[in-house]
């Protein structure tokens, strides 16, 4: 059966501000920029992203006959080796939130491994899922279960609930591969890899304000300390190695009308706005932004767009730049392969962002071993050979590419990229024309105090 490609502005999203660790986000005013650093990804992960129902299809049919899917897998090369245990902790489906197609897309990726990659260096790939379901309890226990089930590596998509498997697995020695780093934990501990960028939230912008020529900004914040704090501390830092002068604008959560604050902030004559927060928050603001200041430049991140967004705002979305962690531009080779593995594998995971944060750090972690030519699959070798492998493509990335040798940025040894991705929005919400923007680690510089 054909698959049904959902575009980004088919996806809800939630804001829990509530999820966010408070007595970290205290620490940005003490403790310097550099600590701001933890809290960055927890307000990003706190926009927990939901697939939406509806009662029309407004996705994009990239159904493949056998012979295109044929095309795409390649010659198949069965893993045939001992079984190597990769663990998958997943937010999984809890009373607010389903995002069980991360799981199956991590477990579909392992699946397309095995039949066609030889698995990991010929070992055939066992996947253990546990679903923390948004309980910080239940993730203390996923981890101590990868720990008995003698996981040689966790995979971890979008948890909030990261603090608690790190604690279990980075003393055990066992490694943990996700789509971007999450609190400082995550950033400090041993054994953690974030595979992608994920202080391109505010990177992106900067680095795509500087090559506009824009010399004045303004960031367009939602108002809680999980968000404003690491805006002031990090987003400033980050405009700042850009050239660009920083204006924050934090605006509380639930204001129907920006227009105050969005005038306000265009007597800085700012050339550009970057709103930060969900689509209930950015709505509004980019409403205000093209009623007061209609010639300015506007960024958002992706986790703004919505069907209702785009039908509220004059004109919609168009001529708004996104900033993204996953390109799934159906005519790209890499978003083909995605569709194809979904369809042999997924068990009706449908082409989300959600499904590609499963599926992107399994399949570029496995990209990753098999190209370090990996021989012990035992936890320790394979923190070995992630710390040996050269740069490696990492999958729906836009062509980004990752390496783990602690080198990739100044703020944290465990991110191993400096890429990330921009793209430009259709008035409805769509996105076309990803971009790359290449790796520039002194960009995510960040002072000490």
């Amino acid at each position: 059966m054909p698959r049904s490609h959902r575009p980004l502005s088919d996806v809800c999203v939630q804001f829990e501000s509530d999820r966010i660790p408070l007595g970290e986000t205290m620490l940005v005013a003490t403790t310097g920029r550099r600590r701001a650093l933890a809290v960055v990804i927890p307000a990003v992960l706190a926009l927990t992203v939901t697939a939406c129902g509806s009662s029309e299809d407004d996705g994009v049919n990239t159904g493949l006959s056998e012979a295109e899917k044929s095309a795409l897998f390649g010659t198949p090369n069965k893993a045939t080796g001992e079984p190597i245990t990769i663990g998958v902790i997943s937010e999984g489906k809890g009373q607010a939130v389903d995002q069980s197609d991360e799981y199956r897309g991590a477990e579909a990726a392992a699946a397309y491994a095995n039949d066609y990659l030889g698995g990991i260096n010929g070992h055939k790939i066992e996947v253990k899922v546990c679903e923390v379901r948004q309980d910080p309890a239940m993730a203390t226990d996923c981890a101590n279960q990868m720990v008995s089930a003698n996981a040689s590596a966790v995979v971890e998509g979008t948890l909030a609930e990261v603090d608690q498997t790190v604690a279990v697995l980075s003393p055990a020695g066992i490694p943990i591969t996700a789509a971007s780093g999450s609190t400082e934990a995550a950033l400090s501990s041993p054994h953690y890899f974030s595979l992608f960028n994920g202080l391109s939230y505010f990177g992106v912008p900067a680095a795509d304000a500087e090559i506009q020529g824009v010399e004045k900004a303004a960031l367009v914040v939602i108002a809680v300390p999980g968000a404003e704090g690491p805006a002031r501390a990090v987003g400033s830092a980050l405009y700042g190695n850009a050239g660009v002068d920083l204006e924050v604008i934090a605006v509380p959560p639930g204001t129907a009308d920006m227009t105050p604050q969005i005038t306000a902030a265009s007597a800085g004559e700012p050339g550009l706005y970057h709103v930060f927060g969900n689509e209930s928050f950015c709505t509004p603001a980019i409403q205000a932004i093209k009623a007061v200041d209609p010639d300015a430049k506007i960024t958002v991140i992706a986790q703004c767009l919505s069907a209702a967004g785009a039908k509220s705002i004059p004109g919609g979305y168009e001529g708004v730049r996104v900033v993204t962690t996953t390109n799934l531009d159906p005519e790209s080779e890499e978003t083909k392969l995605f569709s194809a593995i979904l369809d042999e594998y997924g068990d009706g995971a449908e082409e989300t962002v959600i499904t590609a944060s499963g599926y992107s750090p399994m399949l570029g972690l496995i990209n990753a071993l098999n190209a370090a030519k990996i021989t012990d699959t035992s936890a320790a070798g394979v923190v070995s050979a992630l710390k040996a492998a050269p740069p490696t493509t990492y999958p729906l990335g836009a062509g980004a590419q990752f390496q783990c040798d602690g080198k990739q940025m100044a703020a944290s040894p465990n991110v191993c990229s400096s890429n990330g991705i921009i793209a430009e929005a259709t008035a409805d919400g769509q996105l076309e024309n990803y971009e790359l923007i290449p790796s520039d680690p002194e960009l995510y510089t960040l002072p000490t105090s």
